[in-house]
């Protein structure tokens, strides 16, 4: 998980580490709205998982992350979307 709005590094060197966040290894799924966007991991060493990318932060779904009951992966994300649960409910 990252919230770059409170990283205390200067802004113009979180800008070069935030574009590709955005922009590469990854696919989008949907939206929330209000800027928050679920992306699948499609490179790297969370390839594999689904992560809300908003305009504060990132953060990976699934329970073994401490945000939802949700099972982790792309199946685990499909599955809570479908059965209508709470996206951040840890109870």
């Amino acid at each position: 998980m990252w919230s770059w709005e409170e990283d205390p590094r200067p802004q113009e060197e979180v800008d070069l580490l935030l574009n590709p966040v955005f922009d590469h290894g990854s696919i989008v799924l949907g939206t929330d709205g209000c800027g928050m966007y679920w992306h699948l991991i499609v490179s790297g060493p969370h390839r594999g998982h689904v992560w809300q990318i908003s305009g504060e932060g990132a953060g990976p779904f699934g329970a073994e992350f401490g945000f939802t009951t949700g099972d982790p992966g792309f199946a685990g994300w499909v599955k809570h979307w479908a059965a209508g649960k709470p996206w951040f409910d840890a109870a």
